[in-house]
């Protein structure tokens, strides 16, 4: 598991990244092993993931406070459905990649995406997923905390793209359509499968 130091230098690539300095990738492994390891970054995710968990659950609980399923298979869910939010871009950056012939930046673009979604986890669950909890709470703070979850979210997907694209304009250069193509069928093809899999899990709130 790469230390918080290591973690440190990776943000702070991918920062030098969003910049423009193609200096952000030293800090970077793309050997074989290096993917491999850039998975780790689920681990820095954890804390996260756990508390955006138990909000989620909290929610779902209150949707639906007849079912009667056990926290623990709907953890289990949960872990099902963030393991698939990270083997799903992958496996598209490497479809894209063939198809779009980009492969050699495929294994960088993959360690890229997986440290890209550390500060990610912790703005969307820790932070975003306790506002929407408040936001379906009955009182006045609701209405405010409703507005304010709507504010956030929007902040948080239009940064997120603008991010991964100032990387991707960084790391692949080239057309702008192959790097528009690229973000958005990653994005769009891991969205798809999230959603699938909460209606096939039983875990959606819609």
């Amino acid at each position: 598991m790469p230390s918080y130091h290591e973690v440190r230098l990776y943000l702070g690539g991918l920062w030098l990244l969003i910049r423009g300095d193609a200096r952000g990738l030293r800090p970077f492994d793309i050997s074989d092993e290096g993917v491999l390891r850039s998975f780790w970054a689920v681990a820095w995710c954890a804390p996260a993931l756990v508390v955006g968990w138990i909000f989620r659950r909290m929610e779902y609980l209150r949707h639906f406070p007849q079912r009667e399923d056990y926290s623990f298979i709907f953890f289990l869910k949960m872990l099902v459905l963030e393991a698939a939010q990270w083997i799903v871009p992958a496996v598209a950056l490497i479809v894209l990649g063939f198809i779009l012939r980009f492969m050699p930046l495929v294994r960088i673009l993959i360690v890229l995406r997986n440290w890209f979604a550390v500060p990610f986890a912790y703005a969307a669950y820790a932070v975003l997923a306790p506002v929407a909890f408040l936001s379906d709470q009955p009182g006045a703070l609701a209405s405010l905390a409703g507005y304010g979850a709507l504010v956030l979210a929007a902040i948080l997907l239009f940064a997120t793209l603008f991010l991964m694209w100032c990387i991707l304009r960084t790391v692949m250069g080239g057309p702008v359509m192959i790097r528009i193509a690229t973000l958005g069928l990653v994005v769009l093809a891991e969205v798809i499968v999230a959603r699938e899999l909460e209606n096939i899990m039983g875990v959606s709130l819609t």
